[in-house]
């Protein structure tokens, strides 16, 4: 069996001449065995012509007009599209991503999407709604009960949670204890899926296994941690030209789903992770600082940092608001903002630190 993988990528760096874009284009032709293992490959020459490679320019110069019509800082974007076609050329999958870094009044954010078929409706799909509020500084004082009012992430931030869970679950060290604690309900009604790094319509992986859903937390219970394969997980495997074997994707592809909640009135909304500080570390926490809002003062804006484990701070959730969004930039988490305990329950639970700091 044959197949083609098309990648297009593309990088814009703005100049004093206008933004400059850089495409490139790269084919592989894949051959597989009766089980469905990728057994090599090899590499063509593509053109810059090809459709892919337009869409490429297309998204990264239509991201770049937008953000410059709502605030002056964007640094850099990058987007990407990957093409599965058959053994004919004809394309069977197609799967964009985009991503943008932009300097803000109150330091550096990213802003990502993804998303399979036709790449155009990634740009549309940012969360363009909140952006304009960063062209100032955060430089407003939260009110003075701030630490009573339930917490409200946005889908940007609740991603770093979902990613950080899902490795604490999955990792070498972390299957251990999702295999001690499996079937306990450790959380809320939540649910976390590892959806296959295969686009739909693919049912197996490069290893030939089957590239199947699987469930991390199901409404609140650690599942059985998924088998193994030759080092990945099972169903995971992606095949890698360069290096002429398989290999674990470079980003797991996470899914949350939960109870439906509205946000609740005078909550203080996580908007944005600021950029340039370390996430994650050693010790199981993440450290989140974020651009935040009060649902009834939307216009005063000021900084929260948020930090904890991510298991317990999904202890606290109350639910799920707002619509899904696709979140892409150092995770690829579907998601809607979630809703938390205030600050003072966490902390007195002692499931996290939250505080107030000045830019």
């Amino acid at each position: 069996m044959r197949e083609t993988r098309l990648r297009a990528s593309g990088l814009l760096t703005p100049t004093p001449a206008g933004p400059r874009v850089t495409v490139s284009l790269d084919t592989v032709h894949l051959r597989r065995d009766a089980s469905g293992r990728v057994t090599g490959s090899r590499r063509s020459t593509g053109s810059v012509a090809d459709e892919a490679a337009k869409d490429v320019a297309v998204l990264l110069t239509d991201v770049a007009a937008r953000i410059g019509a709502t605030v002056d800082g964007l640094q850099s974007a990058v987007a990407t599209v990957d093409e599965w076609r058959d053994g004919a050329g004809l394309p069977v999958a197609r799967r964009g991503d985009l991503l943008a870094r932009v300097e803000t009044a109150g330091g550096p954010v990213l802003l990502g999407t993804v998303g399979y078929g036709e790449p155009s409706g990634l740009v549309p799909a940012l969360p363009w709604g909140d952006l304009a509020g960063l062209a100032r500084a955060p430089d407003a004082g939260p009110p003075d009960d701030w630490r009573q009012r339930p917490l409200v992430l946005s889908a940007a931030p609740t991603a770093v949670l979902v990613a950080g869970a899902a490795f604490s679950l999955t990792s070498r060290g972390g299957r251990e204890t999702a295999q001690r604690l499996a079937g306990r309900r450790v959380l809320p009604a939540l649910t976390v899926r590892d959806l296959p790094a295969a686009p739909p319509g693919h049912d197996r992986d490069d290893l030939g296994n089957p590239a199947e859903t699987r469930t991390l937390v199901d409404a609140g219970r650690i599942c059985p941690p998924p088998p193994w394969h030759e080092g990945m997980p099972r169903g995971r495997a992606v095949w890698d030209h360069d290096a002429a074997a398989c290999g674990p994707p470079p980003l797991a592809r996470l899914d949350l789903t939960g109870p439906d909640l509205a946000v609740p009135s005078g909550a203080v909304e996580l908007l944005w992770c600021v950029e340039g500080l370390q996430r994650y570390h050693g010790d199981g926490t993440v450290r989140l600082r974020c651009v935040a809002r009060t649902t009834d003062r939307p216009d005063d804006r000021f900084l929260v940092v948020l930090r904890g484990r991510p298991i317990h701070l999904l202890r606290q959730a109350r639910g799920l608001a707002g619509s899904r969004t696709a979140v892409y930039s150092d995770s690829d988490v579907t998601t809607r903002s979630l809703v938390l305990a205030s600050a003072a329950e966490l902390e007195g639970a002692a499931h996290a630190v939250v505080t107030v700091r000045t830019p």
